[in-house]
């Protein structure tokens, strides 16, 4: 009697244990998306006015997706080389540094 009571709960041991050929779960850092990382993320726009020697350009870019922003105008830094050679007026496309430092502008190209 005790050999019909011990296969059945060998069974449903067996059942309950988690298998071995799992795959493992992503980490935290696989699963961010580009924004929530420290993706650089792409923008475009047209650049309002620039101060190179304070650092500053204000653009007024089109929405960025990756970052749920509708279009606006907002001054960002960059560092003073990167300013060279653009100007008002300019149709540019840029980079801002991260989702976590989005005022920070580490490339602009003009169109």
């Amino acid at each position: 009697m005790w050999k019909a009571l011990i296969l059945p709960i060998g069974l449903v041991t067996a059942a309950c244990s988690p298998p071995g050929s799992e795959p493992a779960a992503k980490s935290d850092m696989e699963a961010m998306t580009a924004s929530e990382s420290g993706a650089a993320i792409a923008g475009s726009g047209t650049v309002v006015a620039v101060d190179a020697a304070a650092g500053t350009v204000t653009l007024n870019h089109q929405p960025i997706a990756a970052l749920s922003w509708p279009a606006m105008t907002m001054q960002f830094t960059a560092e003073n080389a990167l300013l060279q050679g653009v100007a008002a007026g300019d149709q540019v496309d840029f980079e801002l540094k991260s989702a976590l430092e989005t005022q920070v502008i580490t490339a602009i190209h003009k169109q």
